[in-house]
């Protein structure tokens, strides 16, 4: 491992970012990626360093304080902890729902944006990003140390955890990567697809892969054997979530693909037309949308996307 490239303890005054600016309308904001703490409350992030939060996915609020204006384009949470990175390879936390945060790495010359962040108990954590950017944790985000493991500088976009020490990392090109011990080596997976896989979720005993123009793969041995689905759509697909019986996929121009318990795959456009990254269930059946114009629920509300 080569040593911690910033931490704040050795930053000085001059080398901390502008804090995000407060403003009126972030939660409808470019928002990439939105997740839920143990206490059930919503948090999602976007450009210019945007944090908003909210207890029922409905009536969102800006976080009181974001040390930085870099985008963020993931956030995880580990109990009622939160993570958020970015651009200028920037990580920041929360410890309080979201309203205020700390910036805990940050080196804007690597030109490396966080791309997943993911914690396997209360003090491992993972962050991986662009041009095979790879940095773990194992004392509860205070410092981050970059592991020199070779990804042949392929970006490396999304992170799942498969239990008892495995990883796998969906990236650039069709090079996906998958680690039995704990992400100490990886191996090369052999994907059906030659193309970018944008991030992966686990439905039930599969995990299913999405990525550029609408390609959707799925495993169900853990990784060993992939089959590709048959997509309705060549949008690409940015972000998926599940809850019992179905997937549900967001992509570009409000593309909206769904796969049953019984592996039916459908599609549909939401009517607001917008580019989505993320998705969440919500309590009330219906999925929270993050992306173009901040949030959005799925099935639409009456009069979402239409004009006047």
């Amino acid at each position: 491992m080569a040593c911690l490239l910033w931490a704040p303890s050795q930053a000085q005054e001059s080398d901390d970012p502008p804090p995000a600016e407060r403003l009126p309308l972030a939660a409808r904001s470019l928002l990439l990626d939105v997740t839920r703490d143990s206490e059930g409350r919503f948090v999602a992030v976007g450009e210019r360093g945007h944090v908003v939060h909210s207890g029922d996915g409905r009536e969102w609020t800006q976080a009181e304080h974001v040390p930085t204006r870099s985008t963020l384009t993931t956030v995880a949470s580990q109990g009622n902890d939160l993570w958020a990175g970015g651009h200028d390879t920037a990580i920041i936390h929360s410890s309080d729902g979201g309203v205020t945060w700390d910036l805990v790495y940050y080196d804007p010359d690597r030109a490396q944006p966080v791309m997943d962040i993911h914690f396997v108990d209360a003090q491992t954590g993972y962050a991986i990003g662009a041009y095979g950017l790879m940095m773990k944790t194992l004392d509860g985000g205070q410092t981050w140390d970059e592991f020199e493991v070779s990804f042949d500088g392929w970006h490396l976009n999304g992170l799942i955890d498969l239990g008892d020490g495995r990883l796998l990392i969906t990236g650039e090109k069709g090079f996906s990567y998958l680690s039995q011990d704990a992400g100490e080596t990886w191996e090369t997976i052999d994907m059906p697809y030659p193309g970018s896989m944008f991030g992966a979720v686990r439905t039930g005993g599969c995990i299913v892969v999405y990525g550029l123009r609408g390609n959707i793969q799925r495993t169900c041995d853990d990784g060993q054997s992939w089959e590709q689905l048959a997509s309705p759509t060549e949008n690409s697909l940015a972000g998926g979530a599940f809850r019992e019986g179905e997937t549900l996929l967001v992509g570009n121009s409000g593309q909206v693909v769904r796969i049953g318990a019984d592996g039916a795959v459908s599609a549909e456009k939401h009517p607001s037309g917008v580019d989505f990254a993320a998705a969440l269930p919500l309590d009330d059946g219906r999925w929270l949308l993050v992306g173009e114009s901040g949030t959005h629920v799925y099935p639409a509300l009456d009069g979402e996307g239409t004009s006047g």
